[in-house]
């Protein structure tokens, strides 16, 4: 499976592929743009996208992910250190797999992943 992040700190981007590669899929260059985001996914496909929400550029993430959605878009884990109750509600409209806080472990985005290929074996 090829799994997407895209998270503007680049840090927090390499550090989260680097965990991701160790799950076994294909982890794609990180994106820092909700843009880029959906360019990518339109020629890559990935079937998981960790999603920051406050991204660089014009697009912040959730605006990405419904784009997204509508091109029958992959599962989308929301990713953010400001979870106010708007940006909460607003994420979810976009039937994400996960929403997680920053900062998250490890544990988190192996549950996520976990939660996806079980998903995707079971259809």
């Amino acid at each position: 499976m090829k799994i997407m992040v895209v998270e503007d700190e680049i840090l927090t981007a390499k550090s989260l592929c680097m965990d991701l590669e160790d799950f076994n899929g294909e982890v794609l260059p990180p994106v820092a743009k909700g843009e880029d985001a959906v360019n990518v996914y339109s020629e890559k496909k990935p079937g998981l996208i960790f999603m920051d929400i406050r991204l660089a550029g014009e697009m912040d993430g959730i605006e990405a992910a419904e784009l997204i959605r509508q091109l029958n878009g992959p599962e989308i884990c929301f990713m953010t250190g400001f979870a106010t109750p708007h940006v909460r509600e607003k994420a979810m409209k976009v039937k994400p797999i996960a929403f997680l806080e920053k900062p998250f472990s490890i544990a988190d985005i192996r549950a996520v992943y976990d939660s996806v290929v079980d998903k995707i074996k079971g259809s």
